[in-house]
């Protein structure tokens, strides 16, 4: 089974792609950790990135692509792309990459949620600085304050989770991701899952559709 798995920031994507993997073990492909493993391992592809990160500029599409790449290479079947594609022109090139190597979407789960529901989960959401287990002061408390159920490590917020940045963050996915939802539609491929209530009450029914879908 091969996914992509988009939405807006706060919708659950992460949380989404780590509880899919309880029913079965998909590589979690996420963009961001990909850049983080590359950096702190000092591969070409990650010194690479760190010169426009260093400059504060955004990490070119081909730079992404070509990481997007490497990664599918080893793996091939049943993984979750988690932040990748972003826009028209990464969907492309990803169509691309898959036909390269023969590789079938299952289906592009679409993460729909209220905007304000997202600002008050983003201005609540913490992370583990260790493991980067996702957690929200409102959905998913920790166990103990500030602490790590999975790994004891610290949690601690994004500096961009405010209310300001959050709206911004919105308005950008509206303007470059959300024309995704035509793209895919188009394909036969979308599913779109109301996250209004919280990612967790939906892995139930998502799960059942993709089952489905992958008969």
């Amino acid at each position: 089974m091969q996914l992509i798995i988009f939405g807006a920031p706060g919708a659950g994507k992460g949380t989404m792609a780590q509880n899919i993997q309880k029913f079965k073990q998909f590589s979690h492909i996420s963009t961001g950790d990909l850049f983080r493993r590359h950096i702190k391992e000092k591969t070409d592809l990650g010194k690479l990135a760190t010169e426009y990160i260093e400059k504060g500029l955004l990490v070119p599409d081909k730079v992404t692509e070509d990481l997007i790449r490497h990664e599918l290479d080893m793996i091939r079947e049943d993984f979750i792309l988690d932040g990748f594609p972003r826009n028209i022109a990464q969907a492309e090139a990803l169509d691309e990459i898959l036909q390269d190597f023969g590789i079938k979407l299952t289906a592009c789960v679409h993460l729909d949620i209220d905007p304000e529901i997202v600002v008050e989960r983003l201005v609540n959401r913490m992370s583990c600085q260790d493991c980067g287990a996702p957690y929200n002061l409102i959905i998913k408390k920790p166990k103990v304050e500030n602490v790590c159920d999975e790994c004891g490590g610290q949690l601690t917020r994004r500096a961009d989770d405010n209310e300001e940045t959050i709206r911004h963050r919105f308005t950008t996915y509206h303007e470059e991701t959300a024309p995704l939802i035509d793209y895919y539609k188009k394909q036969g491929l979308l599913m779109t899952v109301n996250c209004n209530e919280g990612i967790l009450t939906k892995l139930d029914q998502v799960w059942e559709e993709l089952s489905a879908l992958d008969k």
